[in-house]
């Protein structure tokens, strides 16, 4: 089983990766890292605090019901977190049967006037079975204990448990969207 992070070579943490990561691009080797298991299970964290849709109106997470969620925190000046949009528009639709919500929540400053836009560029918004959350002053970024960008989490129906993933990924690869079936299934 295979699982390939994105960006791994534009953001090596030492030396020795950035001349291995230039060498495979070199040799044309893309590098492929073993699929990573599972965080932790962890308690859900607070999600108290309000989001605001696309049109302007205020809703929770809350309200998504018993459906599983796959929630990402994002932002139009992250260039990670917009590498990864297009996987998770693909993994919206193979999660679509699932009972699975994406939901993309944008802390840009510019809310929905910011975030929208860029979306429609980037062919995200017209993407069913993906909804749209705006987190303006981070309120709720911070209650989930966001430290950086992007972060996903996991929910099952009922929202109790999450697993929290830090960083880019292709949650649009087989063994990726096996994984969060998996997850939102227990």
């Amino acid at each position: 089983m295979f699982y390939r992070r994105l960006l791994s070579i534009l953001q090596p943490k030492s030396r020795v990766m950035a001349r291995l990561a230039c060498a495979a691009l070199l040799i044309g080797e893309s590098p492929v890292l073993a699929a990573p298991d599972a965080p932790p299970r962890e308690d859900a964290p607070a999600m108290t605090s309000p989001l605001v849709d696309e049109n302007g109106a205020g809703f929770a997470i809350a309200d998504l019901g018993e459906s599983p969620v796959l929630l990402n925190f994002w932002a139009t000046w992250c260039a990670p977190c917009i590498a990864e949009l297009p996987a998770l528009g693909r993994a919206a639709a193979a999660l679509a049967d699932d009972g699975v919500t994406v939901l993309l929540v944008s802390i840009d400053r510019g809310g929905a006037k910011k975030a929208l836009p860029f979306l429609e560029t980037h062919g995200v918004a017209a993407v069913e079975n993906v909804k749209f959350g705006f987190d303006p002053r981070a309120k709720l970024s911070r209650e989930m204990e966001v430290r950086g960008l992007p972060t996903s989490f996991v929910l099952p129906p009922g929202q109790q448990a999450a697993w929290r993933f830090v960083g880019p990924f292709e949650w649009d690869e087989p063994e990726m969207l096996e994984m969060v079936r998996k997850l939102v299934a227990d």
